[in-house]
């Protein structure tokens, strides 16, 4: 299926109804955003319009509005602030608050071995915590990757870009491949199993730097996301906690029956597994995280042999191995011992005498 990109339709100082235009911001397969003024509420805010060049039916007008207006009233901090939306004069369109900031994809650039455990944690509790409640009020992102998360300032991830399902069933999707779940390979997915399996994409993005399969084309990444097993996290980022590992594992579950229920539940396991863990997150190189595990391999194996030689040697079994050894004192605390006795005994003497 063809996908609608077209040049510049909106110049600066045109008008959308209220909205005077600003500048372009972005333009997607999908949709095109624009720095935009509203002249009734006097602020700046950000317009998107939806396939621009899409021919609109009166049917689709009704499924957009429907389904937008859902959207528009999600109320969360991690969600984008969304104000209103048309469906007039064959332009769709979703205003919402102008965001000024950088998104996760350019914040995990710059940690190309992963996020600290920490930071990872503070960061995907809140977004996962905005898919949750989406999922609640019955509605599916349908395009979760690090590009559709914002940062402000602070750092807090804001989440962007819910994806309009009616409008998404008419073209091919706009997501990477690589976030991609396995059953979205064969058409349009509505499923929370599936914003599910892109949450455990990008959480395993956040804490290796990297996505668990890459392929130089769509048909080979396919080919990965159903056949393969995706590498454990740990064996990349070397002391996370095996039952993080699980969590993600479980999200990565080819069959969505196998995965999590919904985004709470995966959080609330995750979460659980994150107050218990005793571990701490290393994030190495690749080829580094290959000499360590070498060298914890050979740690290992000497440490066997040396249970091996132990269990050789007799050892009486009238001393147990928690008894201490006797404290052994050495000749200089005896010389002192005994200069501090000359001196007391000096001292003694010198006031019988007197």
């Amino acid at each position: 299926m063809s996908e609608h990109r077209i040049p510049f339709q909106l110049s600066p100082r045109s008008k959308l109804g209220k909205l005077v235009i600003r500048r372009l911001i972005g333009r997607g397969p999908r949709t095109e955003v624009y720095h935009a003024f509203n002249s009734a509420t006097q602020r700046d805010v950000a317009v998107k319009i939806y396939y621009p060049n899409l021919p609109k039916t009166a049917a689709l007008s009704v499924c957009f509005q429907r389904e937008i207006q859902h959207i528009v009233a999600l109320k969360h901090p991690n969600i984008i602030r969304m104000f209103e939306f048309s469906a007039e004069n064959d332009v769709f369109y979703l205003v919402m608050e102008l965001f000024e900031g950088g998104t996760l994809r350019d914040f995990i650039s710059t940690n190309p071995t992963g996020l600290d455990r920490e930071e990872m944690m503070r960061l995907f509790t809140q977004i996962g915590s905005a898919v949750a409640y989406a999922h609640d009020q019955g509605i599916t992102h349908g395009s979760i990757k690090p590009d559709n998360v914002l940062l402000d300032s602070t750092r807090r991830p804001v989440l962007t870009d819910f994806t309009i399902h009616c409008l998404a069933q008419t073209q091919s999707p706009p997501t990477p491949a690589a976030y991609l779940a396995p059953e979205e390979f064969a058409g349009h997915c509505e499923s929370p199993q599936c914003d599910v399996y892109g949450l455990g994409v990008l959480l395993y993005e956040m804490i290796t730097g990297d996505v668990p399969f890459k392929g130089e084309t769509r048909d080979v990444l396919m080919d990965q996301h159903l056949r393969a097993a995706p590498p454990p996290p740990s064996q990349i980022s070397l002391g996370l906690d095996p039952r993080i590992d699980q969590v993600v594992l479980k999200a990565l579950s080819k069959d969505p029956q196998d995965r999590y229920a919904s985004a709470r539940e995966m959080l609330a396991d995750l979460q659980q597994n994150e107050i218990t863990t005793q571990y701490e997150t290393l994030a190495l190189e690749r080829e580094t995280a290959t000499v360590v595990r070498k060298r914890q391999s050979d740690i290992a194996r000497f440490r066997l042999s040396r249970l091996d030689d132990e269990d050789a040697t007799t050892i009486p079994s009238a001393i147990p191995f928690d008894v201490p050894a006797a404290p052994h004192i050495s000749l200089w605390k005896w010389m002192g011992i005994v200069v501090i006795v000359v001196v007391v005994l000096a001292v003694i003497l010198a006031l019988v005498l007197s």
